[in-house]
């Protein structure tokens, strides 16, 4: 039993696994690259897909025009040929880069909430022994909720190990408060150890 990046709600970002959950509104893709350092892959990868329908509808346009030029109206010219080429190159073009930006980005947008300009979008942390000890069917929302009650009372309990008296609070008042956020993270994480075979809490 285990689940890594190939999870369809999953990806990997600098070592780390993330699940998205399926309240987000938005899909993994965008979520992955919302988290991933602008190297300009993304605008080169947009520019490339636009570069291929322009020259693709420039081809066809060209082609067309030419043919028709040449077959069906009896144009000669060298130079008047290459204009009705070129002519047919620039609305072939046109139309190609129009058509994407109607029905293939428009679709797109349909699929999935745009995330505005440098937002990050949300994500949960996979810690890698939930990861490792989750079924293989389970779901992104199960992983979500197991991974976060496993970084609570992992959390909870590093507190509560480490905790030093402030100047304001006696060792009882800030014991109190400790322990009680470690027995609520128990409580809730307890269920996901036995499941999932994790460490049980001491």
């Amino acid at each position: 039993m285990s689940v890594g990046a190939s999870h369809p709600r999953c990806f990997v970002v600098d070592g780390v696994l993330w699940v998205v959950p399926s309240d987000t509104g938005h899909d993994v893709e965008a979520t992955r690259r919302s988290r991933v350092r602008d190297d300009g892959g993304g605008s080169s990868r947009r520019a490339r897909l636009v570069d291929a329908w322009t020259l693709t509808g420039g081809a066809t346009g060209a082609f067309f025009m030419g043919t028709v030029a040449g077959a069906v109206w009896h144009v000669e010219g060298l130079v008047d040929l290459a204009a009705f080429v070129v002519s047919g190159g620039l609305v072939g073009a046109v139309v190609a880069a129009g058509t994407r930006r109607l029905f293939v980005d428009a679709a797109a947008a349909d699929r999935t909430v745009a995330p505005k300009p440098g937002e990050v979008l949300p994500a949960v942390r996979v810690p890698w022994d939930v990861a490792a000890s989750a079924p293989d069917d389970a779901t992104g929302d199960e992983l979500a909720l197991w991974s976060s009650r496993t970084v609570r009372w992992r959390a909870a309990r590093t507190a509560r190990d480490a905790r030093v008296p402030g100047p304001e609070l006696s060792d009882g008042e800030l014991g109190d408060e400790t322990d009680r956020e470690y027995q609520e993270a128990v409580a809730d994480y307890e269920p996901v150890a036995r499941l999932l075979g994790l460490p049980r809490p001491r």
